[in-house]
């Protein structure tokens, strides 16, 4: 017979004190990833706000990075374990992958979306390309030979192609994805696929370098760390999305006292000025939900459009 712990938890929420008790955040993706290195820029500041010691444990693999929020789902709803989930691994799985036990507001407690990223369509240096208008005339004219890496099979990045194929009418050839980013760079770098979608902060390096070429941004409008580079939306796609964010969930069951102080913590977490020096060196922003409740609005609302998008673009 499972025990009944709701009594345990709400008195536990009356009494508690993060002092000498160090909370473990998730992160789904390795330190080469945009989400892990928002939580390394906020964790000295998490710290100090929280008066206790901020720790991360790197839960790995999975379709999409599916493992980090299947274990931190588990987790007791105390507020010592967090996970720092995107997009893809919140809004995006839920959509497509049957297997999936996640929902993102039964199974979590949004506490606020973090930071945004635009995501970059660059093409291979030696493909003779500056322009998306230069990819839809090859891709017109030689139907199939384009080749892509997606990252992964059930990535936000895969959406994006599908995305931008189904509202062109272009015919791309998507090679089998390995690697995620890293292994997508390296494909484009030695001239194995022609076009890869990613975060801004992965390509920054390699487009300053002009390993490859940058030929629109996935964002709400243009941005500082690509200045020069249209949107998706100014080119006229409107389907293919906003870009990429991460955010900070807790397991379902933590009580409001406990969410509102570590959104509390992350807000104030946010505003120094080393973390946002630190993400605008790596083409992100600070973004933040102004509540609890906005954290779950927006929440929903990206995952039903995203639910959307997987239909326009017949994604699954």
């Amino acid at each position: 017979m499972k025990r009944d712990t709701t009594f345990y938890w709400k008195h536990l929420a009356k009494i508690m004190s993060f002092a000498n008790h160090p909370i473990k955040i998730i992160l789904p993706f390795g330190p080469p990833g945009f989400s892990s290195r928002v939580g390394f820029a906020l964790q000295p500041h998490l710290s100090e706000f929280l008066k206790t010691e901020v720790t991360f444990e790197h839960i790995t693999g999975g379709f999409g990075g599916s493992n980090g929020p299947t274990a931190a789902a588990k987790c007791a709803p105390d507020g010592y374990s967090l996970l720092l989930a995107t997009i893809g691994n919140i809004a995006l799985l839920p959509n497509i992958f049957p297997d999936y036990s996640i929902d993102p507001i039964k199974s979590f407690e949004p506490i606020t979306k973090i930071a945004s990223t635009p995501n970059i369509l660059v093409a291979r240096s030696g493909l003779g390309v500056m322009s998306l208008n230069d990819v839809l005339r090859i891709a017109k004219e030689k139907p199939g030979k384009l080749k892509f890496h997606g990252i992964n099979e059930r990535s936000i990045h895969m959406l994006e192609f599908k995305s931008l194929i189904a509202e062109t009418d272009i015919q791309l050839h998507s090679i089998k994805p390995d690697g995620g980013s890293e292994g997508a760079i390296d494909a484009i770098k030695t001239g194995k696929v022609d076009l890869i979608i990613t975060t801004g902060p992965r390509l920054l390096e390699g487009t300053r370098s002009k390993d490859f070429i940058a030929i629109a941004s996935i964002s709400d409008q243009r941005t500082p760390f690509y200045p020069e580079i249209p949107t998706m939306k100014e080119l006229g796609l409107n389907t293919i999305g906003g870009g990429s964010w991460t955010g900070l969930f807790a397991p379902k069951g933590v009580s409001n006292k406990i969410l509102e102080e570590i959104f509390e913590a992350t807000v104030n977490a946010s505003k120094k000025s080393s973390v946002i020096q630190q993400l605008s060196e790596q083409a992100a922003s600070i973004d933040l939900n102004k509540s609890l409740k906005d954290a779950v609005t927006f929440v929903k609302n990206e995952t039903e459009r995203l639910r959307k998008a997987c239909i326009v673009s017949n994604f699954s």
